[in-house]
């Protein structure tokens, strides 16, 4: 290719760049108006001030900042971990290894569903509509089971201790979670197994994304 096929080339590829830039500018504007939409709809029709909505939890209520420190830091794991396994699966990282993809899949979009669990509370509001938490928690662990089954046929190629430790982990956090309300200081011990459970399920989701896209390199 001569000198002004590759100034071509290379103006063309830029120009599909900007294009590109402009159409996420764009979706990002628009979700944004939608979310800012929503938040007044909440204010004038259903009576959620929106000063609520934008502002910390803990400056509202006027606590201390430390107020959920832990949980605040487990949420971030969850979403680190299923960023991280959601990332490698849509760049293709695993294609010729359908295990290892489908691995990444129910890993990152277990942890992404756990993380909005915590963080917004959803299976502890949806059983006190009267629903039993443990149905509430059945698509939680389906996804876990998923992961676990596709994380078998790979386990020679990934840091399975690391995922069974997590399971483990969340295991007796949901265990002593039953009984906890029973007895003093057991709900230190479940948060003790559920934030172990989720740091090592971060890592090792992280490992095995960042393992998977360096081989798709190769």
């Amino acid at each position: 290719m001569d000198v002004e096929g590759i100034t071509t080339a290379k103006a063309l590829a830029r120009e599909r760049r900007i294009q590109g830039d402009f159409h996420y500018a764009l979706l990002v504007i628009c979700s944004c108006i939608v979310l800012l939409t929503s938040i007044v709809i909440a204010d004038r029709l259903f009576g959620i001030d929106y000063y609520d909505l934008v502002r910390d939890p803990n400056a509202i209520a006027g606590q201390p900042k430390y107020f959920g420190l832990v949980s605040n830091l487990g949420v971030i794991l969850w979403f680190t971990g299923g960023i991280a396994a959601l990332q490698a699966y849509w760049s293709g990282a695993g294609y010729d290894a359908p295990h290892l993809r489908r691995t990444l899949l129910a890993g990152g979009l277990f942890s992404g569903l756990m993380g909005i669990d915590d963080l917004l509370m959803l299976h502890e509001a949806i059983a006190t509509a009267g629903v039993p938490e443990p149905f509430v928690l059945v698509p939680h662990m389906l996804l876990l089971a998923t992961l676990c089954y596709h994380a078998w046929f790979i386990r020679r190629n990934i840091q399975w201790v690391l995922l069974a430790a997590a399971v483990a982990s969340l295991g007796c956090s949901f265990l002593v979670d039953a009984v906890s309300e029973h007895f003093a200081g057991l709900v230190f011990v479940e948060e003790g197994f559920k934030i172990l459970g989720i740091m090592f399920l971060a890592v090792f989701l992280s490992l095995t994304s960042h393992a998977a896209l360096k081989t798709k390199r190769r």
